[in-house]
């Protein structure tokens, strides 16, 4: 058998034969929506709009930190505007009776919504947050209402108070932190004081005038030892002239010896050194040559006869002779220096020992200081760090409560709602005249589906497959 194919106008035929399977289940589904719109609890919605007041003081003169993005500064308005305890005060001002503990909270930030209204023109610059939007929904208007209003004049009064407390607890926390600060660097000071002072002279900063004390001290210590050894060639150089005078053979100092007074021994010796000074001049025939080897000859008389005499005499004779006391004199003079140069060359070598010590020993007093040094300057940078913060916290303090800072305002107090957010008429209803058609197709194509009977010739022939001679179009009842 074949098929037959299905014409548009049996679809209208079902409809016509099917109109009440249609027609009943769209009619209830109306009704339905209505009792629904009539029924259903109703909720309204008020909103106030809040405005972000700009600070009135430069936010480069409190020091004041960046500003935050809109993302971040709503959602620290959302958490602020939703915090605990703007919610309790709210619900307990406006005798709302939505439970306790935690649920007051759950059950009030469901109700409220925070956005941020449509900008008045489009632009490509970032738009900064200079209002936004509180919504509360409520069953009744008035109430819904009142509680946005409420919640925005709370919520601006509770972030004038919150501003103030955080600039008073910050400026207040510095403040313990700065005088912390100051005691340790006031210990590390003391510290550090007692350190270089038990160091003094070995400190890092004195090597460069210790070097140069001792290399005056070396240069000084080479011209003393050459000053010691000219004072000790001149003592010797004396003592022998006194030990010549004592043996005869000296002639003592020069220029001081008096002729009459002087030594035999002396004298041979002067009358030999002018007898050789003449004969450079004179022949051995002069009369100055002759008168020379005569009083040589007497001094030579004289001396040997002197030496027959007892060591006694002679020593005490000695200790009469201008020449021997000049001597013995000079040679007290030089024993006093020499021995002032030794001890100064002693002094000089200790200072040196000192010196010396104090240069080999400032790598190790360096190290030593160099921690506490460190400490010192990183105590000392983190104070003038905390004093510059404690001086904007101070104004910020002051300007948060003189109110100058950014301050929030309500902008528009909130309105009363007229229409129920939800549930909406018009979406009720639409949504049951869709679910009623629906409905109604569905039970209509059932029930013609589940139908076994013909209702035309078509139907006829392809169901008993026998030709149709003739069709009573329409019988009616008289």
């Amino acid at each position: 058998m074949e098929e037959t194919p299905v014409h548009a106008l049996d679809y209208l035929s079902v409809v016509r034969r099917r109109r009440w399977w249609l027609i009943v289940p769209i009619v209830a589904s109306i009704a339905v929506g209505l009792l629904l719109v009539r029924f259903l609890p109703k909720q309204y919605r008020s909103s106030a709009t809040v405005a972000v007041a700009a600070s009135g003081v430069s936010t480069t003169l409190v020091g004041q930190s960046a500003p935050l993005d809109n993302e971040e500064r709503m959602r620290a308005i959302s958490q602020e505007l939703l915090s605990a305890t703007t919610v309790s005060r709210v619900a307990q001002e406006e005798h709302l009776a939505l439970g306790s503990g935690d649920s007051v909270v759950a059950r009030f930030r469901e109700a409220v919504t925070i956005t941020v209204p449509e900008p008045v023109a489009t632009t490509t610059e970032p738009r900064r947050l200079d209002s936004f939007v509180v919504s509360y929904s409520d069953a009744d208007p008035a109430r819904a209402q009142s509680v946005t209003d409420r919640l925005a004049n709370v919520f601006v009064e509770q972030s004038s108070k919150n501003r103030e407390q955080r600039a008073e607890e910050t400026s207040a926390f510095i403040t313990t932190q700065l005088s912390a600060s100051q005691t340790r660097l006031s210990n590390l000071e003391v510290r550090l004081r007692h350190a270089k002072e038990s160091h003094i002279g070995q400190l890092p900063e004195q090597t460069q005038a210790n070097l140069q004390t001792l290399t005056g001290l070396r240069q000084q210590m080479d011209a003393n030892a050459t000053q010691l050894r000219g004072e000790q060639d001149r003592l010797s150089m004396i003592e022998r002239q006194l030990e010549g005078m004592k043996a005869g053979t000296a002639l003592g100092v020069p220029g001081l010896v008096d002729m009459t007074n002087a030594s035999p021994e002396a004298r041979v010796l002067m009358l030999q050194r002018d007898l050789a000074a003449a004969r450079l001049t004179y022949t051995d025939k002069h009369p100055e040559i002759i008168r020379l080897q005569d009083e040589l000859a007497t001094a030579r008389k004289e001396a040997a006869a002197d030496h027959q005499r007892p060591a006694e005499e002679r020593t005490a004779r000695l200790q009469v002779d201008p020449a021997y006391r000049q001597l013995t004199s000079d040679r007290e003079m030089v024993r006093l220096r020499i021995r002032e140069l030794t001890r100064a060359d002693a002094d000089i070598r200790r200072q040196i020992s000192s010196y010396q010590a104090r240069v080999e020993s400032a790598p190790m007093v360096e190290q030593q200081l160099s921690s506490l040094q460190r400490e010192y300057d990183l105590e000392k940078q983190q104070y003038s760090d905390l004093s510059g913060k404690l001086h904007a916290a101070t104004m910020a303090e002051s300007v948060a409560k003189d109110r100058r800072g950014e301050q929030f305002t309500v902008l528009y107090p909130a309105s009363y709602p007229s229409e129920p957010i939800k549930p909406v008429p018009l979406r009720v209803m639409l949504l049951s005249v869709v679910a009623g058609l629906s409905l109604g197709v569905v039970f209509a194509m059932g029930r013609e589906y589940l139908d076994r009977s013909v209702h035309d010739v078509r139907a006829l022939r392809d169901e008993l497959e026998v030709p149709v001679l003739g069709e009573v179009v329409r019988i009616q009842n008289l």
